[in-house]
């Protein structure tokens, strides 16, 4: 009877984790604009793995949050929900799924299948939302050959308009002759494709390994999940603009690849994508041009820094190139990293204790990101972080826009 039930225990698994979070800013924002100004958040995560039957594998995830200071981030919804169908030469992945692609370490251009929540726009480490689509990997010999099928069209989530990661519109409008004149700016629903066939997106990869280098090539056929942001302009006999922002979802492909290989201590990774857009001819000032971008990073682990402690540390270089050569403006989240510099440091106070700072500058249009992290394993599954977010930059630069986001947080974490 006991081999039997170990025998069950093995073909199905319960796990997941519950995480309380609090968020602090150091500057209140626009109070009078109720703005949110603090974050008290409550995450359950359930998960169920099961491999009761040969050649298939079963994985369903569950999430509810809970947010008392910002409704917004509020949802109950499936989180992953599918099954794998493993054959001789074939395996695939039917269901609600979250798809990674890239190498490089977080800043990945070839990796475009699923749409994030950026109500929280720097805490996204977690918040790829699944997508329900078919995954197929094909193998032969060393090469692996990958097919996805999205049916079903989503974006991405947003900042709402009562958050602090929403830029709030100027109080000025540059008319299409040029001239700067007063504006009142109002945010129209967004436009998206049918949510049917219609919107059907696809990709490809193409992988190997040849003497330690791991290689592949990919395709993206589908939807920017960012919106452009169209404007209309309706001058006014007192010579204010109104200016209506419309966000419309337009086709983008990606064409990427990616390497990564270890010589003597150090990791070497890289990645590459090319953006066509809809406007790759470069004459739509509403929609991003086409363009190149391309990460390359370099790490090593130190061993015995102090006493037996390890030091991990990467560096990345990030560079966007724009096809039509124009220079665009970092603030919205596909143009963020022009010429940056990325790194990060990991190293191990103590078994239980571990310190983590990364660093983001774009040298560019000269702004700054900066996060720090100490994590401390309490007991067996459950962790405690403290973490500060700082930023600095230029105003109508990426991080520039959030100087007054600077905060701390603590997050308290239980795995089962």
């Amino acid at each position: 009877m006991a081999s039997l039930q170990a025998q069950k225990e093995k073909k199905y698994q319960i796990g997941g984790f519950i995480e309380l979070d609090h968020i602090s800013y150091f500057e209140n924002n626009n109070i009078e604009e109720e703005k949110i100004n603090s974050r008290n958040q409550g995450i359950l995560q359930l998960e169920v793995e099961s491999k009761a039957i040969k050649n298939y594998h079963f994985f369903g995830g569950v999430e509810i949050r809970d947010d008392i200071a910002d409704p917004d981030r509020r949802r109950v919804f499936l989180d992953e929900a599918y099954i794998d169908i493993y054959m001789n030469t074939m395996d695939i992945r039917i269901g609600k799924q979250i798809i990674t692609w890239g190498e490089a370490d977080g800043i990945n251009p070839t990796n475009n299948l699923n749409p994030i929540d950026y109500s929280d726009i720097i805490d996204t480490d977690d918040e790829r939302i699944g997508v329900y689509s078919i995954l197929s990997k094909y193998y032969i010999d060393d090469i692996t050959i990958h097919g996805v099928f999205i049916p079903v069209f989503q974006s991405s989530i947003i900042p709402a308009t009562n958050s602090r990661w929403f830029v709030d519109f100027p109080q000025q409008a540059i008319l299409p002759t040029g001239e700067i004149v007063p504006a009142l700016f109002e945010l129209q629903d967004f436009e998206e494709p049918e949510k049917d066939i219609r919107s059907a997106q696809f990709a490809f990869k193409v992988s190997t390994t040849f003497k330690g280098w791991d290689f592949s090539v990919s395709y993206f056929n589908g939807f920017d999940d960012l919106p452009s942001l169209y404007q209309e302009f309706i001058l006014g006999q007192d010579g204010v603009a109104n200016v209506l922002i419309t966000p419309k979802i337009k086709k983008l492909q990606v064409f990427g690849a990616d390497f990564s290989t270890i010589i003597g201590n150090y990791g070497l990774r890289g990645e590459v994508g090319y953006f066509r857009t809809e406007d790759h001819k470069g004459t739509n000032p509403f929609i991003d041009d086409s363009f190149y971008q391309y990460v390359v990073g370099l790490d090593r682990t130190f061993g015995s820094v102090i006493g037996e402690n390890n030091l991990f540390i990467i560096l990345q270089w990030v560079h966007q190139i724009i096809e039509s050569g124009e220079d665009v403006p970092n603030t919205n989240l596909n143009n963020i990293f022009q010429e940056s510099f990325v790194g990060r440091a990991e190293y191990e106070i103590s078994n239980s204790a571990k310190f983590i700072i990364e660093a983001t500058h774009d040298i560019k249009v000269d702004n700054t990101y900066v996060q720090t992290e100490l994590q401390y394993d309490l007991s067996s599954g459950l962790n405690l972080s403290l973490i500060g977010d700082f930023f600095n930059g230029k105003r109508k630069t990426f991080f520039g826009n959030y100087e007054d986001n600077n905060r701390i947080q603590a997050r308290l974490k239980y795995s089962f």
